[in-house]
């Protein structure tokens, strides 16, 4: 498994031929099972009960279905029936962005997404707030599609090291341990290039790809991007040449 938050976080921009991320290690709590590698703020002090540690680890992608509101926001993980009380850690990117999603005559009603996160689950719960599971620390969005648009929590983890795609003209491209992956509408509809070589620099991840008919570059930078037709949320950017034709677009991370 590669870690893309070590990757691209240093100054948060990674790239990967399709994606990257990565978070500088925090103090291991005793006993806790693994470290966490969260630097987001802690909750305000005297807001969580200190138990037992997160069972998860942070570099774990956490999916499941985000109710964001005013008042109190939510966190079901796929797979799931109870809730998890969600403190946001991020600067309120999920509610900013998908601001037009909600019914201006259902105000009162939160904004629901499927979201693939990093974060820290636990069973603390600040005091008045009974009846959830625990607690879900947002400490950055990956990916985010108003709840229905997509498969979400129906679809299988995906198995990539991470993939990315564009519109006008369509493509895609998926990277995994073995090969880099290659699509689009017109021909060669696909291209499959095994070993692809991998480059890191500050904030970025290079893939570069070739064989004896083809050459494919793709860079992965950490910088929020908004697909220009389905209106998803990536949390990095990517910018891709197949023999020298330039494609831009969004990333998300897989494994």
């Amino acid at each position: 498994m590669r870690d893309w938050r070590g990757m691209l976080l240093s100054p948060c921009a990674v790239l990967l031929t399709v994606a990257g991320c990565s978070r500088a290690p925090a103090p291991e709590a005793p006993a806790a099972p693994e470290t966490s590698l969260s630097q987001a703020p802690n909750a305000p002090a005297g807001t969580l009960a200190a138990t037992e540690p997160p069972a998860e680890s942070g570099l774990a992608i956490k999916r499941g279905i985000a109710k964001i509101a005013a008042e109190r926001s939510t966190f079901l993980p796929c797979g799931e029936q109870r809730e998890l009380l969600m403190i946001d850690q991020t600067d309120g990117v999920l509610a900013r962005t998908f601001a037009g999603e909600k019914d201006p005559n259902a105000a009162d009603q939160p904004l629901k997404l499927y979201i693939e996160a990093y974060g820290e689950r636990t069973t603390d719960l600040p005091a008045g707030e009974p009846g959830f599971a625990g607690t879900f620390l947002l400490e950055e969005a990956l990916y985010a599609a108003p709840d229905g648009q997509t498969r979400g929590c129906d679809a299988p983890p995906g198995d990539y090291i991470v993939a990315a795609r564009g519109n006008e003209p369509f493509w895609g491209v998926e990277v995994t341990d073995a090969a880099l992956l290659w699509r689009q509408p017109e021909e060669p509809k696909e291209i499959s290039i095994a070993a692809p070589q991998i480059q890191n620099s500050e904030g970025a991840v290079r893939y570069t790809a070739a064989n004896e008919a083809h050459k494919i570059e793709v860079l992965i930078e950490a910088q929020a991007c908004v697909d220009d037709m389905s209106g998803e949320y990536f949390a990095y950017a990517a910018r891709a040449s197949l023999d020298g034709k330039q494609y831009t677009g969004c990333a998300r991370v897989g494994k």
